[in-house]
């Protein structure tokens, strides 16, 4: 799974309260639930008031952005070059989302079935020797009918006095162990198995269906581990089809040079070649080894080919991706959008609010001078930042109001209220 250190599998539970539904009109603008729920995802613990701020934020949020791209924003050098460096980053993401995450579909069966596994629970003891002489003597003195608790005399892992180690779910049982316990009986001996250097004897004390939890209660996280098991399976062949459609090749001898110091690198070892694609596009130690070098003083015995990976990869899925117009599917066209607005945004709120904000030296003077009492025995000194923050705070709070307030006047955004007070109560349908 070395390759998956690339990029975490991209995958999202939202709970959306009717993601589709409108929430907001601006203009001829609709904009539905699922999108305040990529503003701000609420909690379990918030109130009708803590969610009512947040929607008032996001209303703001969302007129600022109209009137921002109206200025001129979507165009401002800054947000240009914040959404270059950005673009890469979610066109991969999305690419990846789209090629391997969504294809993944969970059946209700298998999560029953990892469930079942789930409640199969198993009470244990065991006897471990680490002969296979003295094992093949335990083998024989069992089938004699010698009592299991008196052969734990020759057991290297005794835990309690009857060998007992406890209540085991059928899913963390080693499969070797797990295939023999299923062929024994409660109360019996499993033969002897095999795993590593050691041979164990099992004894099941009590096997039982338990009772909890129950399945609704954990129906969601076992789908979700079954996600992220196929996420990384799916992902290594996703990455292996990418490499071989890249057609890439490594040069060992310019893998050896990127393990020696670089102060006695020649000019013949910097232009030696390290890695091929296309069968015409060559990486060269040069580009490398300052890179490599970094990495590899954290951790001397890293293959060099796992740090070259993590950055030719993703170079590879976004050069397959721009190659497919990935940009054009709907959802990448949608984060890109989303990425966006939010740097437009940024940028005008830092425009029109905190770069507004004036708070100097004399002004926090005059203002202790004022209020002297508050702060009974304190130099200005004392308190100078506690001022300052409270001051700023201040300046920030009214130039928002007046710009967040102008801009309801001139938007006049219209809140559905029906699915506003859904919102409001935490339903999710």
């Amino acid at each position: 799974m070395r390759r998956m250190t690339w990029l975490a599998a991209v995958i999202f539970f939202i709970l959306t309260c009717g993601a589709d539904d409108i929430l907001l009109t601006i203009g001829d603008e609709k904009i539905s639930v699922r999108e305040l729920n990529e503003f701000y995802q609420f909690l379990p613990s918030d109130d009708s008031v803590r969610r009512a701020k947040i929607i008032d934020d996001f209303i703001d949020q969302q007129l600022a952005i109209r009137e921002a791209i109206s200025l001129g924003y979507d165009e401002d050098p800054v947000v240009k070059t914040a959404m270059e460096t950005n673009r890469r980053d979610i066109v991969i993401r999305g690419y990846y989302q789209t090629k391997v995450i969504d294809k993944i579909k969970i059946k209700e069966s298998e999560i029953r079935k990892l469930y079942n596994q789930l409640i199969n629970q198993y009470h244990l003891a065991q006897i471990v020797v680490s002969s296979d002489s003295l094992a093949r003597i335990i083998e024989k003195e069992l089938k004699k009918g010698t009592a299991f608790e008196s052969l734990l005399v020759y057991s290297i892992d005794t835990i309690s006095p009857n060998g007992d180690i406890g209540k085991f779910s059928e899913l963390s049982i080693p499969p070797e162990i797990l295939t023999m316990l299923k062929k024994t009986k409660q109360g019996q001996v499993t033969p002897p198995t095999k795993l590593g250097d050691f041979t164990y004897f099992i004894k099941i004390i009590e096997h039982e269906k338990s009772d909890t939890p129950k399945y609704d209660e954990v129906k969601e996280d076992i789908k979700n581990s079954i996600m992220r098991e196929r996420a990384m399976a799916e992902g290594e062949k996703f990455i292996d089809n990418v490499l071989k459609q890249a057609k890439i090749e490594y040069n060992q001898e310019g893998l050896d040079i990127l393990t020696k110091p670089e102060s006695t690198l020649t000019e013949s070892d910097l232009n030696t070649w390290v890695v091929k694609k296309y069968d015409t596009s060559f990486v060269r130690v040069r580009t490398l080894i300052g890179a490599v070098q970094n990495q590899l003083q954290g951790a001397p015995a890293l293959d060099p080919k796992v740090l070259i990976e993590r950055e030719l990869i993703p170079d590879l899925v976004y050069d397959r991706a721009l190659k497919l117009k990935a940009e054009n599917y709907p959802e990448i066209k949608r984060n890109l959008k989303k990425t966006l607005n939010s740097l437009i945004y940024q940028k005008y709120y830092s425009d029109n609010v905190r770069e507004k904000v004036q708070v100097d030296s004399q002004f926090v003077a005059d203002y202790f001078k004022q209020n002297k009492a508050q702060y009974p025995d304190k130099k200005l000194s004392d308190v100078y930042n506690q001022i300052y923050i409270k001051l700023r705070d201040e300046q920030i709070g009214q130039l928002r109001a007046n710009l967040f307030g102008e801009l309801r006047k001139k938007y006049v955004p219209k809140i559905n209220q029906r699915v506003l007070a859904k919102v409001l109560k935490g339903e999710t349908k």
